[in-house]
């Protein structure tokens, strides 16, 4: 038995967790094991399987292909493929509501946080967290506002260190895992729900249909101009603005030097470089959105992009290794559940107060906590064609996820490690 890690050189690691994600979604299309991967899908095993890898020693869990290829040049590509060709407008159709259970479920992530970080803090012995673990917090704070991609624009953003990263890629995949579980349990009763909310959900069905029709209309094999021109804009776009981001930070160091206010409100400490590359990058794709460069999406530039944000996940469950699991990093898991606890208590009181459809307030926290890979999951429980629906509801939280976690989050989890809060 070798003393390392038995495969250690980034070529090699990556051709093995891209033929981990290959394996999981050729077991997921097996039709004995559709009902299995329904109730434990695809992304679960994107973080589990390299996650044992790690743990028993088959992969390292710290690696340059972990950091800076997959941090740096894939992750805001991913971005982009997945902004682009979303219809933006669509979310609009959705109504009110469902943007108002959105920001709501957003609002209890929030909240949750400060809450459960805060009082955690206060009852357990100084010294139980890590002076760094607020980077942890709002790591995980962008994975449960909209997903994956966020997380690791926020870790990248603030220099979270790896090993607390794999430790809050635990404590996500348990606790949000574990509520996705529960939601599928409980399509069961959506009627009772429903009606003790007074809802109803026709105007969901009609625009799924709606969704689905389009989608059927337009789609179309993909070719090789249409994927050269995804790539060359994933790449181009995200570059561009990583570059954009260092100008940026730039000024505003200069900025905060010279001006009293600006130091006060520090934005150095949350957004670095990288972060503001990120804020721009998203902030380009969608402008992007809204123009015929969408229609790559004919072609399947969204699914290109779930490619690239499979193997990133695989790049977290290996640095989520168990080993590394310490007696104090048990708080960690409990300060998580209490968090999605909050989450979840304002989501339901959002959800009876403005009567919205059960489907609605799932889909809503699930587009939170579980961002574009897990939202869909949830909306196609309830019904096939509602997985669009689920889809454009998580594409909000993509878009506001890293400004809320960094710019929110970060700064409420800094001043409570700091004594400020």
């Amino acid at each position: 038995m070798p003393e390392g890690p038995w495969i250690e050189s980034p070529p090699a690691l990556f051709a093995f967790l891209a033929s981990i994600v290959a394996c999981i979604f050729w077991l997921s299309q097996q039709p004995a094991l559709q009902r299995f991967f329904r109730y434990f899908p695809a992304l679960i095993w994107t973080y589990f399987v390299p996650m044992a890898c790690s743990t028993l020693g088959i992969i390292p869990n710290t690696s340059p292909l972990y950091g800076p290829v997959m941090l740096y040049v894939v992750l805001p590509a991913v971005i982009v493929l997945l902004l682009v060709p979303s219809e933006t407008r669509a979310i609009a159709r959705l109504g009110g509501k469902a943007v108002a259970m959105m920001l709501i479920g957003t609002l209890g992530i929030v909240l949750g946080a400060g809450i459960s970080f805060g009082l955690f803090t206060v009852i357990l012995p100084a010294g139980t967290f890590a002076p760094d673990t607020w980077k942890g917090i709002a790591a995980l704070s962008g994975s449960w506002i909209g997903g994956s991609p966020n997380m690791a624009a926020v870790a990248g953003s603030l220099g979270t260190d790896p090993t607390l990263l794999g430790k809050m890629v635990v404590v996500d995949t348990v606790c949000a895992y574990t509520w996705l579980g529960v939601l599928i349990a409980l399509i069961g009763v959506e009627k009772h729900i429903d009606r003790f909310n007074r809802a109803d959900s026709s105007i969901i069905h009609e625009l799924a249909a709606r969704l689905s029709a389009r989608h059927a209309e337009r789609a179309r094999p993909l070719r090789l101009p249409d994927f050269t021109l995804m790539i060359g804009l994933a790449f181009a776009v995200s570059q561009l603005c990583l570059f954009g981001g260092k100008l940026v930070a730039a000024q505003v160091d200069a900025v905060e030097a010279a001006s009293g206010f600006m130091a006060r409100v520090n934005l150095s400490e949350v957004l670095s470089a990288f972060g503001w590359g990120i804020l721009l990058t998203t902030g380009a794709a969608i402008v992007l959105s809204f123009t015929r460069m969408r229609d790559l999406d004919d072609a399947g530039a969204m699914s290109v992009g779930y490619g690239g944000l499979y193997l990133l996940l695989t790049t977290f469950g290996a640095q989520a290794d168990l080993r590394l699991i310490e007696a104090d990093d048990l708080w960690l898991f409990a300060v998580g559940a209490t968090w999605l606890l909050i989450h979840i208590v304002v989501l339901a009181l959002g959800g009876r107060l403005l009567r919205v459809p059960f489907f609605m307030v799932a889909t809503a926290s699930m587009a939170n906590v579980g961002g574009t890979a897990s939202a869909p999951v949830v909306a196609a429980a309830f019904h096939p064609s509602l997985a669009a629906v689920g889809l454009l509801m998580a594409i909000l939280g993509g878009i506001i996820g890293t400004p809320v976690a960094l710019l929110v989050v970060g700064k409420m989890a800094a001043a409570i490690a700091s004594g400020g809060g």
